[in-house]
């Protein structure tokens, strides 16, 4: 397992530069771009004794405004870079209190960039469980906060290397989410494989029909489909190549309500994923984390819940192969 310090100090003006979209063709730098960029490097004294650490999962920020505003203020950066677009919106607090149960204003949003995400699904199909990007944003005893997985994460989970591309990715995300807050702890970042996690199993049919069994049996379970994201299609329009792709996110608001009681922090791998993809040898491939994964994620203890989520798992994953 590798760690790494996430320090929250404003980017430097070129970096901002750097990180305003992502253009695939972005150039290696020069040594005096370089040079200049340690130069314009805020080397603002940090007194590491001071600072407390916390070991997290995912990247957090702190904010001083309201959900709404900060959700806002997210959804705006992102519809104001070209490179980007939203796939799907999910207001968890919302849908709670559709089913008469009141949880933490929490708000989900799902965005991307094809040729990255691409581009990474190129080095790891399995990443696409995990694309497009999320952020979570919602309060915590009064304390808004939004967390995310950032590259660094992600290519850790996945086992990619792609360094350029790793920093690019984490510079976007980082002014993306952008707080007002002058942060006084350090992030340890879990930064560590989790490929041994992920369920998956072999489907005798092909990726469209086990596609097409899928949403038949969430159907006649009465799961809603939130968002079926087609990556393969979304790479060809890219002009680039990718085996069929298809992540599926689904769910039922009082399964997922009573998670984030337990803890907020699961609303950012919740609604439920099944990625159904084709591999390098033509097999089709089914592919889920457990309840019980995300639950040791998000440090929930709730073994009766879980246990029904894991069985359900199974029963749509096993009812779909064949």
């Amino acid at each position: 397992m590798k760690t790494i310090f996430n320090y929250f100090i404003p980017l430097c003006a070129s970096s901002v530069l750097l990180f305003s979209s992502c253009n695939d063709n972005q150039s290696k730098k020069t040594d005096s771009d370089i040079s200049t960029s340690l130069e314009n490097i805020d080397t603002t004294t940090i007194n590491i004794d001071e600072v407390k650490t916390m070991t997290m999962p995912f990247v957090q920020k702190n904010h001083s405004k309201s959900v709404n505003e900060i959700y806002t203020s997210i959804k705006s950066a992102i519809e104001g870079n070209p490179n980007l677009k939203i796939i799907a919106e999910i207001n968890h607090s919302e849908n709670a209190k559709g089913i008469e149960t009141e949880i933490s204003e929490s708000r989900l949003i799902i965005f991307g960039n094809p040729k990255v995400g691409t581009q990474l699904m190129q080095q790891n199909q399995a990443v696409a469980i995990d694309l497009p990007m999320k952020m979570l944003v919602y309060d915590d005893n009064g304390t808004t906060k939004v967390i995310y997985n950032n590259a660094s994460i992600l290519m850790n989970r996945y086992e990619i290397i792609l360094p350029e591309l790793e920093e690019k990715i984490n510079g976007l995300l980082n002014k993306i989410s952008q707080s007002e807050i002058e942060e006084t702890q350090l992030q340890d970042l879990k930064l560590e494989s989790i490929l041994s996690d992920l369920q998956t199993k072999e489907s005798s049919l092909s990726v469209d029909k086990t596609s097409e069994n899928l949403e038949k049996l969430l159907t006649e379970k009465e799961f809603k489909l939130f968002a079926k994201i087609e990556h393969d299609k979304a790479a060809k329009n890219a002009d680039l190549e990718l085996r069929a792709t298809r992540l599926f996110i689904f769910g039922k608001p009082q399964v997922g309500s009573q998670l984030m009681k337990l803890n907020s922090t699961i609303g950012l791998d919740l609604p439920m994923k099944i990625l159904i993809w084709e591999d390098d040898n033509g097999k089709t491939q089914v592919s889920y984390f457990k309840g019980s994964f995300l639950a040791n994620r998000h440090s929930i203890e709730n073994e009766e819940l879980i246990n029904k989520i894991d069985g359900v798992l199974e029963m749509i994953s096993n009812g779909i192969l064949k």
